[in-house]
């Protein structure tokens, strides 16, 4: 048997190729969202981790709010809003990037899994404080 020749199959004129799934590429929609993800979710840390360290300075020694809070809370209020703003770009992006034939979807999947939770916890967190707002 000849290793060097070719198969019997690529002689033969009948024989179409069949692509293979390991042949796509991944879809760069799809890469996108996973980076998207993958950065909101370093800067959600360290947002929180910068207000928790704050917030440790803004309670007095009667546990009240100084007046200096505001800031400090704008600025957690501000950050959350334009990382869900974020979290939205990068979930259109990953269904984009489901949406492509012939490309492969792991990165379109995990990063629409993980921009939708954001945006979950973020309804979800909105919906409490509203709850927690009225019964006050």
């Amino acid at each position: 048997m000849d290793y060097h020749s070719p198969p019997e199959q690529d002689t033969n004129p009948d024989y179409v190729y069949q692509e293979n799934k390991r042949d796509y590429k991944h879809s760069g929609p799809g890469i996108a969202s996973f980076v998207i993800a993958l950065l909101t979710l370093i800067c959600y840390a360290i947002t929180f981790v910068y207000v928790g360290s704050q917030a440790s300075s803004l309670m007095n020694e009667h546990n009240k709010l100084i007046a200096d809070a505001s800031e400090t809370i704008m600025y957690l209020g501000l950050s959350v809003l334009i990382l869900v703003a974020v979290n939205v770009i990068g979930a259109v992006t990953g269904i984009i990037g489901l949406t492509l034939r012939k490309r492969r979807k792991v990165f379109a999947v995990i990063g629409t899994i993980i921009n939708a939770g954001f945006l979950l916890l973020f309804m979800l967190l909105l919906s409490v404080i509203l709850v927690n707002a009225g019964a006050s």
